[in-house]
């Protein structure tokens, strides 16, 4: 039987965002708020930010460029290799855009160990980058209508079976793939971020919503010897 792990891109594989380092380049005096502090019209603000951007004259090189410089959140490039390396699943599952994940694991070495990534479609038309809603959804009050993370995780699981899942994320968007989530599997929340604090909201409450396993994490070297004890040990000497 298999294991399955489930990423976030901004802000856990990438110790930063994706569409903020784009708006940053634009020379914006602040990005906006994200979605979830405002609204959940997000991806075709990101559109409007990329037709911009092409005004701009920024060429695809830079955009690209500005992507793969985004480092590394500590202990991930270890930690998902390692897991390819076992045989787990590895899923990325965000709501950045195709181009900008998967130039990142490519430049970074990891394109080969990531089983697929389901995000909104991005692709290049005479030099201006597009994004596409990775679906259209009203049935979920949490997420917003282009992605819902749970739906998503649900219709991958139902391709096959696992003994073990683990989710790793950061944001509100990542609370509601973990309410979904069976007692056996973890959920790593990164420590400080929205989905560490609603999470630990619904610990405290009579009903928690959150049945899996929690397991807040600083970097990734802490998912990593959750899974695999003592392997960060072993890769650090």
């Amino acid at each position: 039987m298999a294991s399955l792990a489930v990423f976030d891109f901004d802000r856990t594989i990438v110790d930063g965002d994706s569409d903020a380092t784009i708006i940053s380049r634009l020379r914006e005096k602040k990005p906006p708020p994200e979605w979830e502090n405002s609204n959940h019209d997000w991806t075709p603000y990101m559109s409007n930010v990329f037709e911009h951007a092409y005004s701009a004259g920024m060429r695809p090189d830079e955009i690209l460029e500005a992507i793969a410089s985004m480092r590394p959140t500590p202990g991930v490039l270890e930690l998902i290799a390692t897991l390819a390396a076992h045989g787990w699943d590895v899923l990325v599952l965000t709501d950045a855009n195709s181009v900008f994940v998967g130039h990142w694991l490519k430049t970074h070495g990891l394109q080969d160990a990531v089983t697929a990534v389901v995000t909104n479609r991005a692709f290049w038309r005479n030099g201006r980058l597009y994004i596409e809603p990775c679906m259209h959804q009203t049935a979920c009050p949490r997420c917003p209508a282009n992605l819902c993370k749970s739906a998503a995780l649900a219709e991958w699981c139902a391709r096959r079976a696992y003994t073990a899942v683990v989710y790793s994320g950061d944001g509100r968007n990542d609370f509601c793939p973990a309410t979904s989530l069976p007692p056996h599997a973890t959920v790593f929340p990164r420590r400080g971020y929205p989905m560490d604090d609603l999470i630990k909201k619904t610990m405290a409450s009579p009903n928690p919503l959150v049945k899996a396993k929690v397991v807040p994490w600083d970097d990734c070297y802490r998912i990593l010897d959750e899974i695999f004890p003592g392997r960060s040990q072993i890769i650090s000497n």
